[in-house]
């Protein structure tokens, strides 16, 4: 993986806290994200995990959240999404959030630690584990294809609309123009790349909306802060994605 040193060794502290705390019961350590794409920005990138275990106590979800919090074990990124899976439980996932524990921990990240299914659909979560599967990198344990399985399209498809649609709001940032161009590609490639790649690719594949896309991307790579977008054209290119993603002909 292509990360500066200190998220590097930062990444081998979670794993090992995590074999101490669960023993022969982690499964595996997975990234998923930019991290998965090599497309991890200091300064702007969360680093984003995967974990799964076996057996997995409300006591065991707890202890894991208390030993990864920022408090406990610094994140030297903008802050570290993490989510943790019960083997059995995330074999049967479809579109649901299915996580034993959902923690977002870091100095730039609201402070959210969720325990046990919250029976939403969640399309991030899905998402996610779809581009874990689809990379197929692991920090620890066996191919994440073996765990969980991917979701064929006309299932994920209607997820990937709704993730858009969530973008459909009053103040829209490079990042969710990024994340419509990720999506865009996903329904014309059938494959997940990182937001900045998505980006370039998008704005040649849909000149109409070029200028807004360059932007997003110079964004993207300006830190944390990103740039403001043209509103108007923001919204115009969600209603152009979720049409594409509405559109089953092929």
């Amino acid at each position: 993986m292509n990360l500066p040193d200190a998220e590097t060794t930062y990444l081998h502290a979670v794993t090992d806290r995590l074999r101490e705390l669960l023993g022969k019961r982690l499964t595996g350590v997975y990234p998923t994200g930019s991290v998965a794409f090599d497309g991890y920005r200091p300064g702007r990138s969360d680093l984003d995990l995967i974990a799964v275990g076996e057996r997995l106590t409300a006591a065991d979800a707890t202890a894991v959240a208390a030993a990864l919090d920022h408090a406990a074990l610094p994140c030297p990124a903008a802050g570290l999404e993490f989510v943790l899976y019960d083997r059995a439980q995330l074999a049967e996932l479809t579109t649901q959030d299915g996580f034993a524990l959902n923690l977002n921990t870091g100095r730039e990240l609201p402070a959210l630690a969720e325990f046990g299914p919250q029976g939403r659909p969640g399309f991030w979560y899905p998402i996610d584990r779809d581009i874990t599967a689809q990379q197929d990198r692991a920090l620890t344990g066996p191919p994440f294809t073996t765990l969980a399985t991917r979701l064929p399209y006309p299932l994920l498809r209607p997820v990937v609309a709704a993730s858009v649609a969530a973008n459909d709001g009053p103040d829209l940032s490079d990042d969710a123009v990024l994340n419509v161009c990720r999506s865009l590609h996903w329904r014309t490639r059938r494959r997940w790349i990182s937001k900045a790649e998505a980006g370039r690719w998008a704005a040649a594949a849909v000149p109409e909306f070029g200028t807004l896309i360059t932007a997003a991307v110079a964004g993207h790579g300006q830190g944390r802060a990103g740039r403001a977008v043209d509103a108007a054209a923001a919204r115009a290119f969600v209603g152009y994605a979720l049409h594409r993603l509405a559109d089953t002909a092929d």
